[in-house]
């Protein structure tokens, strides 16, 4: 039987003077290079399940080849989207089947963690872009609440965008094994703070979906909506504003699931890191159903026909509105420099004019 050595572990202060940190115990690796949390160098608290990955690799995979298939049949192109989210969800399952057997690869933990973190960002962009589209589809003048259509899209896809590089940083920071304490709590921070920032503009998006929903409602009681285009889906409009509830709503689970995971510190007091189903359940497991929600209630089932999808300007016309607006405000600018002389002149004349009189 091998000896174990008890090592203790140090880190660096600003002070530039060493200290005590923990104490861990070199242990050979054990099977698929499993170390227990006790172990110098541990990645994984707990020993992973290969046939749950294996599981979730292949749900992942059916239901990505659902959505590839039914953009293309729909005619929907802004479908990459959650293709892209079902394919980051696959990537993290296919990386945490080989994390199985080879438990000591920074490697595949680093890539399985932050492709599951910052894959259902997908799915949250991809909503977006539907509510817009919606929103040009059914509302005769393409707005709502002031804001057009494509506004809507481009505004929330935008702030999804700086979410993602902000958890994208705060996820890196975490999967990184010789990094201190101090380090890796300020990666769990800035991830928590993005969260809690994705859920507030899931609450925002959730309230102009109701306000829309409302909306339609109204109109198609007092004969508004355009019966003709409802006639062309091949299940009612208003089940993809369920989907979309539905949706948000797991997308939130699993956000107060991370928010509370990480509350609690990253040590192996913490059960959630220390028991392997919590991200299967509150993580996994949500993010699947929401991707087949969107497979069994798909925006083209509702949004059918070439004015179902945002008109596409080419770049010539891009650059002529472009022009015609510079000259328009050019023209509106010198029209305010004549107008006060114009008046001069004109109370000038009522003057001369009534002392002819």
């Amino acid at each position: 039987m091998s000896a174990t050595t008890i090592t203790t572990s140090y880190s660096t202060s600003t002070s530039t003077s060493l200290s005590a940190t923990a104490t861990c115990i070199d242990i050979k690796p054990g099977k698929n290079g499993y170390l227990p949390p006790e172990a110098c160098n541990d990645i994984l608290l707990y020993f992973p399940s290969f046939g749950a990955a294996i599981l979730f690799s292949i749900l992942f995979g059916l239901t990505l080849i659902c959505h590839a298939v039914q953009g293309y049949i729909y005619k929907k192109k802004y479908t990459w989207v959650i293709m892209m989210g079902a394919l980051w969800e696959f990537l993290a399952f296919i990386f945490r089947t080989l994390l199985t057997r080879n438990q000591s690869s920074v490697g595949y933990d680093t890539a399985h963690v932050i492709l599951f973190l910052v894959a259902p960002l997908w799915i949250n962009a991809f909503l977006y872009m539907t509510l817009g589209r919606l929103i040009y589809f059914f509302i005769p003048d393409h707005r709502l609440s002031g804001i057009s259509a494509q506004r809507y899209g481009t505004v929330f896809v935008c702030l999804d965008i700086i979410a993602f590089i902000v958890q994208l940083g705060g996820a890196s920071i975490t999967t990184q094994t010789d990094a201190s304490t101090a380090t890796i709590m300020l990666g769990v921070h800035i991830y928590m703070g993005r969260i809690g920032l994705q859920e507030l503009l899931i609450l925002i998006f959730t309230v102009l979906t109701i306000h829309l929903h409302r909306r339609m409602l109204s109109m198609e009681h007092s004969g508004k909506l355009d019966r003709e285009k409802l006639d062309r889906g091949s299940m009612p409009w208003r089940f993809m504003f369920y989907a979309i509830y539905a949706t948000l709503g797991l997308i939130t689970i699993r956000i107060i699931f991370r928010l509370a995971e990480y509350a609690r510190g990253t040590d192996t007091s913490n059960p959630v890191l220390t028991h392997e189903f919590y991200e299967y359940v509150f993580d996994a497991l949500p993010m699947f159903f929401a991707l087949v929600i969107l497979n069994v209630i798909h925006p083209g089932r509702v949004l059918l026909g070439p004015d179902s999808e945002f008109p596409k300007v080419s770049r010539e016309e891009k650059k002529r509105i472009k022009n015609d607006k510079k000259e328009a405000k050019e023209s509106g600018a010198s029209s305010q420099k004549e107008r006060p002389t114009s008046r001069k002149e004109h109370r000038v004349c009522v003057t001369f004019c009534s002392g002819r009189r």
